[in-house]
């Protein structure tokens, strides 16, 4: 369950609630929209995520571009 974090910038609207999320908790829901959406599991999406080849099929997809945000989310930060 996400966590609500005390305080939040001066900027933000009244309503505006600050969470916190694990890296579980986005794994599980890309693997529940993925399934529900492009009936293949997380890992079968970041495959197709990670592909070049197979991302310029699905990249004007915009649910698809919408769950590749969920995806940078969870994704291995990049060696330099």
């Amino acid at each position: 369950m996400a966590t609500t974090v005390n305080g939040r910038p001066d900027w933000l609207p009244d309503e505006y609630e600050h969470v916190q999320v694990t890296r579980e908790e986005i794994w599980q829901e890309l693997d529940r929209d993925a399934r529900r959406l492009f009936k293949m599991s997380a890992d079968e999406f970041l495959r197709v995520y990670q592909r070049s080849d197979v991302y310029a099929k699905y990249a004007g997809d915009p649910t698809f571009n919408s769950l590749s945000h969920l995806a940078d989310l969870i994704a291995e930060p990049a060696k330099s």
